[in-house]
């Protein structure tokens, strides 16, 4: 393994309800948690067929995956990964939207009726110009918005399977569910000169599953590893979700589409024995970078129990040319692709690209990664600012930077998660 020897810095984010503040804009925790199916079932949804002791791999793609399940087709899969940037087959249209802007290609279709639900947050009727144009973004455009979306059904429910989609334009998702908000429509929230308000509405009741990525799978092709079987999170009844969504539209010159796709994959409740909880660590910036300047940002967190994580993304912007993590002495994790902070998922089944700092691959190791009191997870955000601005922490992908690590775990936490992130 490749080790450091380096001081760490402690900063843990002050949430209030499931969001870290800043003068800018709020930026809420992703649980993360999503789990895993159990496989040997193939849906409209994506789920990859069955099979024991297939590898997928945990890293990022240009275009899908060969699905290695059970001796599988040879076909590409877009589920078949953590994450990925582009799908297998990019002049498709999956689910007939026809919208005429990019991005079709990326709509998933739901799980088969009983097996699990789709939440859509984008237009209702794309062929309707007053709905599509509430989520158009223009030209040089760029908004941290949020929005509520209907999650179908009622009633409490348990999943252990996520697959989320986006539109190119998205650079993150950040997702809690929410209570008293009956009076408020779906779609984006604005105020009354229609400009975008920040923040969710009404009662945070608990995480939700979120990304950086417009192709994320809770976990590859929804298949869970031997020790993750039992893995689950809970579906709140009487829940909306509350979509964190940072879009941004540059370098065209056209409108562009926000969409988002979350299709939840079922469980019965006696078959989670293992609820998943966030990994929240944060490094700031805490203070202003200036303009033509190098910084490198750590944090760290001691971990207090037994357990292990099952997987981790970095998060950050523009001008951080590497976000990397170590447990204790030990790299395990190394993004080096701001636009993609890529997705590893840590687990008996699962091969990851290898550690490869010297030629700036992305890369983890592969396997279980096991936590015991007293191990200490600590991140490194280096930031080089090629820019003319001053950089804070805020949401803006040139303006601002941001350095926290999201993922979840099994048996313990990692960081300072708040009252109702502990998914269960």
């Amino acid at each position: 393994m490749i080790r450091r020897h380096a001081p760490v810095l402690l900063a843990f984010c002050a949430l209030g309800a499931l969001a870290c503040s800043s003068t800018d804009a709020n930026e809420g925790t992703p649980s993360g948690s999503g789990g895993s199916g159990s496989g040997g079932e193939e849906g409209d949804g994506g789920r990859s067929s069955g099979g024991g002791g297939s590898s997928n791999s945990g890293g990022k793609s240009s275009g899908g995956s060969i699905s290695a399940a059970g001796g599988g087709s040879g076909e590409c899969d877009d589920s078949a990964l953590a994450s990925a940037s582009k799908v297998c087959k990019p002049n498709a249209d999956p689910c007939g939207l026809n919208s005429g802007y990019p991005g079709d290609e990326y709509c998933i279709l739901p799980p088969p009726e009983g097996k699990g639900i789709q939440i859509h947050f984008g237009p209702k009727d794309y062929k309707d110009p007053e709905e599509i144009a509430k989520y158009l973004i223009k030209p040089g455009e760029e908004y941290n918005a949020y929005g509520l979306a209907t999650i179908p059904g009622a009633g409490e429910r348990w999943y252990n399977y996520t697959q989320i989609r986006m539109r190119p334009g998205s650079h993150h998702l950040i997702n809690q569910m929410v209570q008293e908000t009956e009076d408020i429509p779906d779609g984006f929230i604005v105020d009354d000169l229609g400009k975008p308000k920040l923040g969710c509405p009404g009662r945070a009741v608990g995480g939700f599953p979120g990304t950086q990525n417009l192709i994320r799978n809770m976990p590859p092709g929804g298949q869970h590893a031997p020790e993750n079987k039992g893995i689950g999170s809970r579906l709140l009844p009487d829940t909306r979700l509350c979509v964190n969504h940072h879009g941004y539209n540059y370098g065209t010159d056209d409108p562009q589409l926000r969409d988002v796709w979350i299709n939840i994959w079922f469980v019965p409740k006696e078959e989670v024995t293992q609820p998943t909880i966030p990994v929240f660590v944060m490094a700031g910036p805490f203070g202003a970078i200036e303009p033509y300047s190098q910084e490198i940002l750590k944090a760290s967190a001691t971990v207090t129990g037994e357990g292990r994580i099952t997987n981790l993304f970095g998060h950050r912007h523009a001008w951080t040319t590497r976000f990397a993590v170590w447990k204790n002495e030990d790299l395990v994790y190394d993004s080096w692709d701001w636009e993609e902070s890529v997705a590893f998922n840590y687990d008996s089944i699962t091969e990851n690209p290898p550690l490869n700092p010297d030629a700036k691959k992305d890369g983890a190791v592969s396997g279980e990664l096991p936590l015991t009191a007293g191990d200490k997870i600590s991140i490194e955000c280096d930031i080089d600012n090629q820019s003319d601005n001053t950089l804070t922490f805020r949401n803006e992908l040139y303006t601002g930077e941001m350095c926290i690590l999201f993922g979840s775990t099994v048996g313990t936490n990692v960081g300072n998660i708040p009252r109702g992130m502990t998914g269960g």
